[in-house]
């Protein structure tokens, strides 16, 4: 797992006060919320960024141990999350291939089949047929 899309920091929110990890490769579609891990709670989180981004800061040198506590806690917490609208999320594994259904295998891109576009092979074949 690639570390530049980690970024470590701390939330300042009083009694809530927490470690947490930022993962740029979760997006939630919002401009105006982010999803953060919050290791005190153990779970991702989602947040408005004008509430949450002041109370924000990375962690200091004294602190950098809870980096590698919170990446392990984040990656648990990460297998068990769905995102808001109920579709799970298909992060790359380490190795940068996505995770593959039980049964199916993706060899490259190639193998990749879009539902919303149309076989354009399929389309020429029935062309000829019709002719």
């Amino acid at each position: 797992m690639s570390e530049k899309h980690y970024w470590y920091g701390y939330l300042e929110a009083g009694e809530k006060s927490s470690p947490v990890l930022r993962d740029s490769r979760l997006d939630t579609c919002m401009p105006d919320t982010l999803y953060l891990f919050n290791l005190r709670r153990g779970e991702i989180l989602e947040y408005k960024r004008a509430i949450i981004e002041p109370k924000l800061r990375a962690l200091g040198a004294q602190e950098q141990e809870l980096g590698q506590t919170l990446k392990s806690a984040y990656i648990e917490a990460r297998s068990r999350f769905t995102p808001r609208g109920g579709k799970p999320m298909v992060i790359p594994t380490q190795g940068g291939k996505p995770a593959a259904a039980a049964n199916d295998e993706l060899q490259d891109e190639d193998d990749v089949v879009f539902l919303d576009e149309p076989d354009l092979e399929e389309d020429a074949w029935l062309e000829e047929e019709e002719a």
